[in-house]
């Protein structure tokens, strides 16, 4: 039995029962707690110890069952490890995770392009660590790996948080591979941050990941609440994709991409359309359905065959719309995905958002991080800007793979 407050890994063997392996919740449980800590100089003396006594003391004398840990990449490649060693000698906890971040958005405060480190620590839920590493070119390879070295098989309800390697790594064979491991659960993933000079850096229960992913599995008494924004302000009507060759778009509603694309941005020379905007996707038979959309650059023109690439191959039947990413968009974006949470009591948030937005996006410093603090009403809130974000698929497919965008938790007390 996995006690709550403890981790046990069994990398070789799983038990044929989830519920006796990994634990459930009855009536009584209790509530979700976390509490966070950061710091803007962890380099210095006490700096990471403060950070985390501050997380642990929000948990009022409880045992953490799972800590994230996030610095950002500001902090370069030789500070970060030697800080997260710090963290690993004061924490009494298998199931902890942490990453190399573009930046942190907190409830009191954005951290980007500056050194910062913060610390969220979390109890009342069920967790266990997983990582597996050295992935390029056996990318399917982790639904085994990380399967064997969890206890038990995720099931609907619970949650799966993914630090990967933004380098280097085939996110075609590895998404699938994710979702294979987690079955009927969900994922949230994000993409670390390249460190100045470097790689990503990525940690699964303190030990350092090379080129692979770590992550957490999550079973919390009541299922996080999940709501993703893109903040993109359409240029046109929504067309269908009627023509398309691999990572091309050559037809759009029966007539040459090229010329509705022009249509759109104008006579531009094709340096310039690749720049001006970008495409919205949305899988065929998706609807309106919140988090469905993902939003991509534009890679390449074609004037020969009238199209132009995607760096995904799209399907024919899909759904695409020119956008621009707006200021006003993005905040009326984020309050209406907020909203259709509905009314809840948080224990934590959890944010990962993509390194253009923050105050790049919505042109004021604190602006979106204030959006979350807001709908929390004071419990924790841990954002963190990467490469990329993972969010479960409303179709229930695979994790939809997000660009542009910002995914957000909301686990209820």
């Amino acid at each position: 039995m996995l006690a709550e407050g403890r981790v046990h890994r069994h990398p070789h063997s799983a038990p044929a029962s989830n519920l006796g392996a990994f634990g459930g919740f009855s009536g009584d449980s209790g509530s979700v707690r976390a509490g966070i800590g950061s710091s803007i100089r962890p380099e210095g003396a006490g700096g990471v110890e403060e950070a985390l006594e501050a997380a642990l003391a929000g948990l009022g004398g409880a045992p953490p069952d799972a800590v994230i840990v996030a610095g950002t990449a500001a902090l370069g490649s030789r500070t970060l490890p030697g800080l997260i060693d710090r963290v690993g000698a004061g924490l009494d906890c298998a199931a902890w995770i942490a990453a190399s971040a573009e930046g942190l958005l907190l409830a009191d405060r954005e951290i980007v392009r500056l050194p910062g480190f913060a610390v969220v620590a979390v109890s009342g839920i069920r967790a266990e660590s997983f990582s597996c590493e050295n992935l390029p070119g056996r990318e399917a390879e982790a639904a085994a790996e990380i399967a064997g070295e969890l206890s038990g098989s995720p099931e609907a309800g619970d949650l799966l948080i993914v630090f990967i390697d933004s380098m280097g790594l085939a996110l075609g064979p590895l998404i699938p591979a994710l979702a294979q491991v987690a079955g009927p659960a969900r994922i949230m993933g994000l993409g670390a941050s390249e460190m100045p000079g470097g790689a990503p850096q990525i940690w699964g229960a303190g030990d350092f990941v090379e080129k692979g992913c770590a992550g957490l599995w999550i079973r919390a008494p009541r299922s996080p609440a999940i709501a993703v924004t893109d903040g993109s302000r359409a240029v046109g009507e929504e067309m269908e994709i009627t023509r398309v060759r691999g990572h091309w778009v050559l037809g759009l509603d029966g007539c040459p991409a090229l010329a509705r694309l022009r249509d759109a941005v104008g006579a531009l020379e094709p340096g310039a359309l690749t720049r001006s905007v970008l495409a919205r996707l949305r899988a065929s038979g998706a609807g309106d359905a919140p988090g469905s959309p993902v939003v991509r650059n534009l890679t390449g023109i074609d004037p020969d065959r009238e199209g132009f690439a995607l760096p995904v191959a799209p399907s024919k039947g899909d759904g695409l719309c020119f956008v621009r990413m707006d200021s006003v968009a993005a905040r009326e974006d984020l309050g209406a995905s907020l909203a259709e949470l509905g009314p809840g009591q948080a224990g934590l948030g959890l944010y990962f958002s993509c390194r253009s937005r923050g105050e790049n996006l919505f042109q004021h410093a604190g602006l979106e991080s204030g959006y979350l603090a807001r709908t929390l009403g004071g419990a924790p809130l841990l954002g963190m800007m990467g490469a990329f974000q993972l969010a479960p698929d409303p179709l229930e497919g695979v994790p939809l793979f997000h660009t542009y965008s910002g995914v957000f938790a909301r686990f209820e007390r």
